[in-house]
């Protein structure tokens, strides 16, 4: 069908295709898990903790893609096409990216370690291994409505135990732009337990969490600091700094559900009649 002379129909489909777009919003998920090291300790639980999570956001709507040991060669390409998908999905969305794995610190900033990194020395770092804010410099610069970094990657690394430079433990903090959230699986420079189940401490306690509705992302992790504080003696406490404009949950109760479904009062004012507007005038008006 022609659309040359916006006909009544065509308005429709026009309209149909603004509304639409005003109400989708992406989501997009990369979940990563880390575990079978070659110069450094092998970890147990990364294969489970990126599966469990990865389900637990696909189930709340996220397009989620799942990796495990992942190599140098394979990172920076990895860490594109995220981007690129998110950008594809328009302004508006929301990213998330999980990582369970080794992470090494080195000169204030945090390095993501592929499987097959060698670092013999804190030098060794930066060649080696993916620095993280290289990922959150570049979602910084798309239009996001919310950034959300999750790493259970503060491990016994060893890395800088051979005699050279020894490798900092732990993880780093940073700014935090708006918009942004920043999770750790313990507190800044100090060392997760990964415990002896199949997943992390605190993977396994961050999806029980995840999984309860009606909790917002902030609620989620403030509950999941709680528990495994209290699981450790107070010898792990993980960390979370925000800076997001809005509540997001992964999944509603049936009382949330109803209110989101309600009409909501426009804030335009009277004389922006936006997009949508218009369209319903030329739909009264009829063909040209």
């Amino acid at each position: 069908m022609s659309c040359r002379v916006l006909t009544p129909a065509c308005a429709v489909l026009l309209l149909c295709a603004l509304a639409g777009s005003a109400l989708a919003q992406s989501r997009n998920a990369l979940v990563i898990g880390n575990a079978a090291y070659q110069s450094a300790p092998a970890l147990k639980t990364p294969a489970t903790d990126a599966a469990i999570v990865a389900e637990t956001l696909q189930a709340a709507g996220y397009d989620v893609t799942e990796l495990h040991d992942v190599r140098q060669a394979d990172i920076g390409q990895t860490m594109r096409g995220f981007l690129d998908k998110i950008a594809a999905g328009g302004p508006n969305g929301i990213a998330f990216f999980y990582y369970s794995g080794h992470a090494a610190r080195s000169k204030g900033k945090n390095f993501l370690v592929p499987v097959d990194a060698v670092i013999n020395s804190d030098g060794d770092v930066a060649s080696e291994a993916f620095r993280l804010e290289d990922l959150l410099d570049e979602l910084l610069t798309m239009p996001l409505s919310a950034r959300i970094v999750v790493l259970d990657a503060a491990r016994d690394h060893a890395f800088g135990r051979a005699g050279g430079k020894p490798v900092a433990k732990g993880l780093a903090t940073g700014g935090m732009p708006p918009g942004t959230l920043l999770a750790y699986a313990a507190a800044p420079g100090a060392i997760a337990i990964d415990g002896d189940d199949d997943y992390s401490l605190f993977t396994g306690t961050l999806v029980t969490m995840m999984r309860q509705p009606g909790l917002n992302l902030e609620q989620m992790l403030r509950n999941t600091r709680i528990e495994v504080n209290k699981a450790t003696g107070g010898a792990q406490t993980p960390w979370t700094k925000s800076a997001l404009n809005a509540e997001l949950r992964l999944f509603e109760t049936p009382e949330q559900e109803a209110n989101d479904s309600k009409p909501k009062k426009s804030q335009r004012r009277r004389s922006d009649p936006g997009p949508i507007g218009v369209m319903r005038d030329i739909l009264r008006r009829g063909p040209f």
